[in-house]
Formats: structure tokens, C-alpha cells, sequence
């Protein structure tokens, strides 16, 4: 290569701002062919095109002459009282409210969901649930307080992007965000207010017009302080669109180690006590409360006195303060067994005066970890678990001697405690029961010194589990007094074949009656819901069930048979979505349930919750045994034409791929038009095959009205001496799926040019485009590349054409002018100074191999490959060279994106002390444009920003390409259709990060799985 090859490879990726895009292209002239019409003959030899292989054998040393190789550049509320003391008691002024994730007021459920944000319903009419209003932010809902027409929403891992400008680079931060929304209107929810905090919400509380909000960093997260801390915020929320910082008091985690925990919180309308795990690495383990004075009702705040406990405090019920004495139960260390749970008490005479008054040690019957804690006025309950859970009583009447009186061994573990005076509920865990692994259970405690346990019943089948963590389970363990009843959330999965491990998701609400002076518990039925259960409770006769994905209403007359008579979708997973007519096909699967279905909506409506009609893909004939999972419903393609919708999708073992034909002529009844089963191996519908170093483009499965095309590939591979990997064995093919007859699908299998690798499919009109290459048999570092055309307008008889040499791979064809574009590979190889230098000089696809064994900071050898752009005329059976543009070796080319007459390549570079003006900045993403295909000379642009940096490539579609950014989640398009001057415009955003994208003229229809579908206006 030329220094004037040089020189040009580095233009060719100079780094533009993100204000601005170059056109860097260059036509190298002494190596460029004549200018010939594509079916010229071709003098003999001038159409032998060899390229280094990019996947085996060592290349030819390019150490000397022109310097290739050498490193260039420098190194629930439930509808309670909203005002209710959740904490114990206090005067209406100065009422301590909890957050919950739903709350009920005014014939209205306000509910937040992770998926859909904040969704109010109306549900003032018997039977009917109508959605009134939905407000969706980015970040994860933490809970909300409801106030005066203005819900207070609180959102943990708010993340964003901060530009600084002396280093000229994005910071990612995370934080959380407090939203003061105006609801007075549902159908017009308004940001009216928000304040951002440090790291994610731990809890938080509302004492009068001031809300308190613990938030923890640990460390680790993006753009948070370096080591874990917690603060405490109070917030002045009396003017909801003028909210206040009032104080922040920030405690750095003691941990030697830096492990960090998120803490536990204990309110009162004085003091806020704040405590959590403290670990230095070793078996020590305590943990130090924190006082916080809140007695002020402006909020400020007043550091206390800090606490020592003998042990870990893990959560809020660990500590309690009663009548001027705070009471503690905790044991030392982590997960340690040998020590023991101890009480303490101390006489709080005001936040900073708070004295030692007493003090024991539990007595256990055999080493145990502390699980559970609960107080109730004088008393106070423990739980420890092993193998067998004892529950020990404590007398606190005398705070200065607080004393052990009874113990009670049961099975399995209690995870929360609710006393009801001299009767305790309890929610726990016991997976060796044969009647579920959860349970309710029923304790008399009337006599502290013999306590008993009355009655246990266990449900949620065979590895059930709640929602919320022990600081937040009392907001689902919904305990209805006035009807006897206790509503318990869960989720879980139950085995139903131990051969393969198969079984089905269930989730939903528990019943279970309860007579307190009878002693006695009854199961009853429970109410399905979908998605994970979160919150239950009873309104006007009706049971609600409310998960992240939907409200479901029950009667309950017969409590054995809770009868659904209402549901209202809150979110709807969306994988994929095809357009066809006016109506979009959405696929909605969920790998955890194994559930898959279609739903079919109208194209003007294509977000909308409740689809026209569903089709329940399990309808489709039973798979072989061992397919209880779902198989690979949860990524079928999805195709369309005409009136019907094609979906594939792997076997359960993947040998074999699944065609079913939904016939939608009539959207409001879809149903199976046929169905088979193919002998194609799955890895066909997402499977391009091994490239190595060759740049990937194309698709693995392309469709051509109602044919369908896969390739399928078998390899095997071999290492060479170099480390690098190469190709044993490849054989492919094209499988071609006629569905002209929706009825009768029929299927055809056409061998492909045997090769070492074939590239991914593209789509001429009815040809299908691929390539291939071929090593020299007599040096394996040497190719040539063949450009394969596949004629299957009859798919019943596909005509192969003639294979044409071409130099490279291909990027991509114009069928108007029969040019191509490849990307043509050279093998290098050079001796490095340290693995630095070679990947200084080559990007992470290189091969450093240490001279002395596993020394990498020594000198080795480095094999690296240059790439270079060919434009090619193409003929029936020939080709020749028209122009070429080499590639800077320090840039990385990920995949290319085909549109029309363009190649959309993501780029990177090789991070390994790359300087700026070498053609791509350290680390540096960015899209390089090739084009030029009509014109005949290859151009290039490149395009570098912070926000491409943050994206991904999706498709390209005629002179654009989509992508999916982080900065928050958008959809963005960069527009070449003038490769003088790119632009690059963020369209729209997105609730999530969109996973697939569809395109419905001039709208982006992004699946965003469970966050659901999205729309983005493109023009």
C-alpha cells in the first residue's frame, strides 16, 4: 500500500463534530481499472481477484517497505386513609404518610407501573375499568403519594447524559426524580414540578408539607459519588411547582470495604432513624443508626446522636421507638451463625440525647440467622431460620430488662409479622411443603412464655415469591379485618414434568379466610393475574388485582372461585410488530410465563393497550417433548403479505424451524391458515454464520412477497498457530419457503458455492444477493471472493447464477448500474513491541500472540487486517475494478447496514492510545457512509458524535439509517442522501430502549418489550 493509501485510509475516518458531518472520500487513480461496461470482455488475468482471508492463516510480513504495521499516533396505599400514621400515630398536622404504588380516592385508582408509568382508571362504575389518563417518564416508578389533586411520583434510575465541554464528552448520570404531576385533569396529566436526587430512592416519608427521601449511591453507579453513601433530603412540597430544597444531611458507608447497602428506614413524627448492613470484609458485622431530627416543620434537618447496634439492621421492623425508649434487635456479623441476635433498649430524651438502658442476648436452640422482627407495644417478636424456624416472644414492658420468655419451632421461615393483640399473622417461606412454598400462618400468643401456632396454609406452587422486599411487604400483605379476609400477591413457578423440567408460571391473589378468636385459617381460591401480582385489595364488593401489566376486577361471593369480570391492560409486551393493510401485527411474548400470542390493532392506533383481537400462539400444534418453555416464540420473525402474516420460529432444540401462515381477512377472527415444520435449523432465522474479520452485512432471512429465504449454515472450526480461528468445514444453503398457497406451504433447499464462509442475504427484486470465499488450496492466507445471485421469482425452480469473482465481501448492489461495493481484506503481520502497540496499530479483531508465553507486556507477534471500499462493475460472469477507498487500520467496522446505494458502517476504534487526528478518536464510535454506486467513483462520509456513541444501528432504510440512542432512549436518523453533508436528528423518544424497529411509511414503530410499543414521527 502506497503512502498516498495511507494518507487517505486516515481522511477517510477523520472525526467530525457532532455539529457538523465531512465528506472525506479518495479515488485512488494508479490502481483504479478502465472504465468498462459491465459484460466487456475481460483481458485474461485482469479478473482473478485475490484477498487475504480474514479468517486463517498468517499474512505475508508488511514490517518493512511502507510501514503498515507500524503502531501509528500516541500510546397503598389500598385504599386506606392516605393521611394514616404508617408509623405510629401522631396529631393530623403532622400525620407521617407512607408512598405506595397505587392509591385509591375519588372513584379513581392511581397506579404505577414499571412498564407503563402512571395510569389513572376510573373506577367508579361496578364492572367497568376505563382508562382516563397515563403519564409515562423515563426512569423505574419507585412509589407516589396523592395530595390535593397532585400526585408526588418518585423515579429511581433516572439516567442522562451531561456534556462537558473542557473535555468535550458525555457523562452518564444516574439519579432519581421526584414529579409533581397535576391530575385534575386525567386525560391531561401535567408535569408541574421535579427535583432530582442523588442515586436510587431507598424510602421516603411525608410529614406534613415536607417530604423526606432517603437515596443511596454505592459506588458503582454511573456518575455517582465514588464510594457508597446515603442522604437524607427534605423537600419543601407545600407548592408542588415550587419544589424545595430545605436540607440534605449525606453519610458516607462505613464498610472498609466499600460493599455498600441500601438502608432501612424507621419514621416517627420526630426522629427518623436510619440504619443499615455495615460489613468490613471479615466475620465483624454491626450496624450504626443514624438520628435525624424532624421535628422541625419546615424541614430542616438536625443531625442526632448515632446509635450502635450489636448487629446488622436489614430492615425497617429491626427498630422501633415506643413510648420515649427505641428498641432494637439485630445480630452481629453477616450471614453468621455462631453469634447471637441481641436486644437492645435506650431512653431517647431527645434526638441527641439517646442513652443505653438495656440489654440481652436471644438464647437459641442451635446456630441460626436472624430473618424477621416485629414490635407491638410491650412486646416484640423474632424470628430466626436454618432448617427450622423457632419464634421467640419478648417481654419489653420493663425497657431496662427486656426479657426472653417463649420460643415455638416450625418449619420453613416467616418473612413479616402483622400482630393482632394477642394473634400474629405471618408471611413466609417453606419449599419443602407439598402445598406451596409460601404460607400464611396464625400464632396465639395470649401466653408470651408458650406461644403456638394454630393454623399454616401453603400455596403459590413450587417457587413462588413476592414483589416487594421486607421494608415494603406490609403494602401487599393486605390484611381485611372487617371481612376476614388476608389477600397475598405472588408469583411463582410450579413444575408439571420433572423429566424436562417443564411446568407453567403462575401469579396472581391468594385468599385465605381467618377467624381470629376461632384460631383457625382457611385457603380459598385465587384470583389470575398477569404479570407479577403487586397489590390487592376490596372496592365497592370487588376484588382488584393489579400487577405492572393490568387491573383485573373479581367477585368474591365464593371465595373458592374468584370470578374475573373486568380487566384493563396497563402495559403489553411488544418483541415485534409487522405492517400489513391498515393493521399492524404486534407480537407479544413473555419468556417467563411462556406465554406468546398475536395481537392485531389498527395501524392508526398501533399503541393501543387492547388490541382488536388475539391469537394465542399455543394454539399452533405441540411441540416435541421438552418444549415447555416456549421455544423461540419470544424472537419469531414475523412476515406479511397481502392478508396474511407469516411467523418463524425455532424447535425447542433448534433443529428444525417452524412456519405457521395467520390467515387476518377477518382481523376480529384470526385463525391458523396452516402450519409446518421444517427441516432447517433454527440458528437460520438469526444466524449470519462465523465472520471473523469479514464486515457483516445483510439479514439471515429476507422475504420476496410470499417467498421466504433463509440460509442455513453448518461450520466447524479449527485454530490456527496465529490464535486466530478459521473454518473446518461450511456447508450452506438457501431454504426457500413458498407460501403462495397459505394452505399448503411447500419448501425447497438449493446448495450454495461451496466456501468458507458466506455472507448475510440481501434482496434484489425476486434475486437474492449473497458472497462466499474460497481459500487458496496452496496458501490458506489468501482468498477469493464470489458474488452468488439467486433468481427465485418461481421458488419452486430458484436458478443459481454463475458465481463472479469480486474483491472482498459484499456490502452491497445497484441492479441500475449492476455495480457493487465490497469491502476487500489484506492479512499483515508484524512484530510489536507489547499487545499496546498492535492494538494501537489494528482494532480488537487483531491477534497478538506473546513471544515469551503469557508475558503480553513483552514484544509478540501482531496479525491485523486492512480493509478497503471496492466498487465494482459487475457482469454475468465477470468483474472489474472501477475505484477504491481504503480504511484507516485503526478503525473497527462492527456491521455494515445496507439502504439504497448505501452502506452504513458503525465503527470504533481501537482505544489503544489512538490519538486524535489519526482518524478516529480513542474509543471513538462513529458511521462511515460509503456510496457512489450510480456515480462510479466511491464516496465516503463519516459522522462521530456523542450521541451515536450512545446508539445503536437498527436498519437502514433507502438513504438513512435508524437508531435507537440512549441519551434519554430516542429514536434518531442520519440522513445521506447528500454525502457532502450528513445530518444527524433525534426524531423522537422512547419509553425504553427499542429492541426492533418497524417502519410504516413516515413512523417508527419500536418494540420495546415489556415497555410496549412506541411511535416516533420521522419526517
Amino acid at each position: 500500500m502506497t503512502f498516498l493509501s495511507r494518507t487517505c485510509a486516515s481522511w477517510l475516518v477523520l472525526a467530525t463534530s457532532a455539529a457538523s458531518a465531512g465528506l472525506i472520500g479518495c479515488q485512488i487513480g494508479s490502481t483504479t481499472g478502465s472504465s468498462s461496461q459491465p459484460d466487456d470482455p475481460q483481458p485474461p488475468g485482469q479478473t482473478d481477484f485475490i484477498s487475504g482471508n480474514p479468517n486463517g492463516g498468517s499474512g505475508r510480513d508488511s514490517a518493512e517497505g511502507d510501514g503498515a504495521g507500524v503502531p501509528g499516533g500516541a500510546s397503598a396505599g389500598t385504599g386506606g386513609d392516605p393521611a394514616q400514621d404508617a408509623d405510629g400515630g401522631g396529631e393530623a398536622e403532622r400525620a407521617i404518610t407512607e408512598a405506595d404504588i397505587i392509591q385509591v380516592h375519588g372513584g379513581k385508582l392511581y397506579a404505577l407501573s414499571q412498564y407503563s408509568g402512571l395510569s389513572i382508571i376510573d373506577i367508579s362504575r361496578r364492572d367497568r375499568l376505563n382508562l382516563l389518563g397515563r403519564y409515562q417518564a423515563t426512569g423505574m416508578p419507585f412509589e407516589m403519594y396523592l395530595r390535593d389533586g397532585v400526585v408526588y411520583a418518585m423515579f429511581s434510575s433516572w439516567g442522562s447524559y451531561l456534556y462537558d465541554a473542557d473535555s468535550g464528552s458525555y457523562t452518564y448520570v444516574q439519579t432519581s426524580r421526584i414529579e409533581a404531576l397535576d391530575v385534575s385533569e386525567p386525560s391531561d396529566i401535567r408535569k408541574i414540578g421535579s427535583f432530582d436526587l442523588p442515586g436510587s430512592i431507598s424510602d421516603s416519608r411525608v410529614v406534613g408539607d415536607v417530604l423526606y427521601a432517603v437515596t443511596f449511591e454505592n459506588g458503582a453507579c454511573w456518575g455517582c459519588a465514588s464510594a457508597p453513601n446515603t442522604t437524607i433530603t427534605s423537600l419543601a412540597v407545600g407548592d408542588p411547582a415550587d419544589i424545595q430544597v430545605v436540607d440534605q444531611l449525606s453519610y458516607g458507608d462505613p464498610d472498609a470495604n466499600s460493599y455498600g447497602w441500601r438502608r432501612s428506614v424507621s419514621v416517627t413524627q420526630d426522629r427518623m432513624y436510619v440504619a443499615g448492613i455495615e460489613w468490613n470484609g471479615t466475620d465483624e458485622g454491626h450496624s450504626t443508626i443514624q438520628v435525624i431530627d424532624i421535628s422541625d416543620p419546615d424541614g430542616d434537618l438536625e443531625e442526632g446522636a448515632v446509635v450502635e447496634a450489636v448487629g446488622q439492621i436489614q430492615s425497617r421492623w429491626q427498630m422501633d421507638e415506643h413510648e420515649g425508649v427505641l428498641r432494637v434487635i439485630s445480630q452481629p456479623g453477616i450471614w453468621r451463625t455462631d453469634a447471637l441476635p441481641g436486644v437492645q433498649t435506650f431512653a431517647v430524651t431527645s434526638s441527641e440525647e439517646i442513652t443505653p438502658l438495656g440489654y440481652t442476648e436471644l438464647v437459641l436452640p442451635r446456630p441460626e440467622t436472624l430473618r424477621s422482627v416485629r414490635f407491638d407495644g410491650a412486646k416484640a417478636y423474632a424470628i430466626t431460620a436454618e432448617q427450622t424456624d423457632p419464634l421467640f416472644t419478648i417481654d419489653l414492658s420493663d425497657p431496662a430488662n427486656p426479657a426472653q420468655l417463649g420460643e415455638l419451632e416450625m418449619p420453613g421461615w416467616v418473612y413479616h409479622m402483622e400482630p393482632r393483640g394477642d394473634r400474629l399473622l405471618a408471611l413466609g417461606f417453606d419449599n419443602t411443603a407439598a402445598g406451596g412454598a409460601l404460607h400464611v400462618s396464625l400464632f396465639d400468643v395470649s401466653d408470651l412464655a408458650h406461644p403456638t401456632m394454630l393454623e399454616r396454609v401453603h400455596f403459590g406452587g413450587d417457587w413462588a415469591s413476592f414483589a416487594e422486599d421486607q421494608d415494603r411487604i406490609h403494602k401487599a400483605f393486605t390484611i381485611l379485618d372487617d371481612l376476614g379476609t388476608i389477600l397475598v400477591p405472588y408469583s411463582g413457578w410450579e413444575y408439571t414434568d420433572d423429566t424436562y423440567g417443564c411446568g407453567s408460571y403462575t401469579s396472581g391473589i391468594q385468599l385465605i379466610d381467618f377467624d381470629l378468636a376461632g384460631g383457625t385459617l382457611t385457603k380459598r381460591g385465587a384470583a389470575s393475574a398477569r404479570g407479577q401480582a403487586r397489590r390487592a385489595f376490596v372496592h365497592d364488593e370487588r376484588l382488584f388485582a393489579v400487577s405492572d401489566e393490568e387491573v383485573a376486577t373479581f367477585t368474591i361471593s365464593d371465595r373458592d372461585a374468584p370470578a374475573e369480570v373486568a380487566d384493563l391492560a396497563l402495559a403489553t409486551i411488544v418483541n415485534n410488530t409487522v405492517v400489513t393493510g391498515d393493521l399492524v401485527v404486534r407480537l407479544s411474548a413473555d419468556w417467563w410465563t411462556s406465554s406468546a400470542e398475536l395481537e392485531i390493532v389498527s395501524a392508526a392506533d398501533p399503541t393501543r393497550a387492547e388490541p382488536i383481537s388475539q391469537f394465542d400462539l399455543s394454539t399452533l400444534s405441540a411441540e416435541e417433548p421438552g418444549s415447555c418453555y416456549g421455544s423461540g416464540l419470544g424472537n419469531a420473525r414475523l412476515f406479511a403479505h397481502g392478508q396474511y402474516v407469516y411467523v418463524l420460529w425455532p424447535s425447542s432444540e433448534w433443529t428444525k424451524t417452524r412456519v405457521a401462515v395467520i390467515d387476518l381477512r377477518d382481523p376480529a377472527n384470526p385463525r391458523i391458515a396452516s402450519q409446518k415444520e421444517l427441516p432447517i435449523g433454527g440458528n437460520a432465522l438469526y444466524y449470519y454464520g462465523y465472520y471473523g474479520r469479514v464486515v457483516g452485512a445483510g439479514d439471515s432471512v429476507v422475504q420476496a412477497g410470499s417467498t421466504i429465504v433463509l440460509r442455513s449454515a453448518t461450520d466447524e472450526y479449527y485454530y490456527y498457530d496465529d490464535g486466530s480461528v478459521g473454518p473446518l468445514s461450511h456447508e450452506a444453503s438457501l431454504e426457500i419457503i413458498d407460501l403462495s398457497n397459505p394452505r399448503s406451504p411447500a419448501h425447497r433447499s438449493v446448495a450454495l458455492p461451496e466456501g468458507a464462509g458466506h455472507t448475510g442475504l440481501q434482496l434484489d427484486g425476486t434475486t437474492v444477493l449473497t458472497s462466499h470465499w474460497v481459500p487458496l488450496p496452496d496458501d490458506p492466507s489468501r482468498a477469493r471472493f464470489y458474488f452468488d445471485r439467486i433468481d427465485v421469482s418461481d421458488p419452486s425452480s430458484p436458478v443459481v447464477r454463475a458465481p463472479v469473482n469480486i474483491p472482498g465481501s459484499l456490502l452491497t448492489f445497484d441492479s441500475g448500474s449492476s455495480r457493487l461495493l465490497s469491502m476487500d481484506y489484506e492479512t499483515v503481520e508484524f512484530e510489536a513491541t507489547s499487545y499496546e502497540a498492535c492494538y494501537s496499530s489494528f482494532p480488537y479483531d487483531a491477534q497478538f500472540v506473546p513471544v515469551n508465553g503469557e508475558d503480553w507486556s513483552g514484544p509478540g507477534r501482531c496479525v491485523g487486517t486492512h480493509r478497503t471500499l471496492k466498487l465494482v462493475d459487475v457482469g454475468d460472469t465477470t468483474a472489474r475494478l472501477r475505484d477504491e477507498s481504503p480504511i484507516a487500520d485503526a478503525v473497527a467496522i462492527s456491521q455494515a447496514f445496507i439502504g439504497d446505494g448505501r452502506a452504513f458502517m458503525y465503527t470504533y476504534g481501537s482505544g489503544w492510545g489512538v490519538a486524535e487526528g489519526d482518524g478516529v478518536a480513542s474509543y471513538g464510535p462513529g458511521l462511515l457512509v460509503a456510496g457512489g454506486l450510480a456515480e462510479g467513483r466511491i464516496r465516503v462520509a463519516t459522522q462521530t458524535s456523542a450521541e451515536i456513541g450512545q446508539g445503536q444501528p437498527l436498519l437502514a432504510d433507502g438513504t438513512r439509517l435508524i437508531l435507537s440512542t440512549y441519551n434519554p432512549p430516542a429514536i434518531a436518523v442520519l440522513d445521506a442522501a447528500d454525502l457532502d453533508e450528513l445530518t444527524f436528528e433525534r426524531k423522537g423518544e422512547l419509553s425504553s430502549y427499542a429492541h426492533q424497529v418497524t417502519l410504516a411509511g413516515d413512523r417508527a414503530l419500536c418494540a420495546l418489550g415489556h415497555y410496549g410499543l412506541d411511535v416516533v414521527d420521522l419526517r
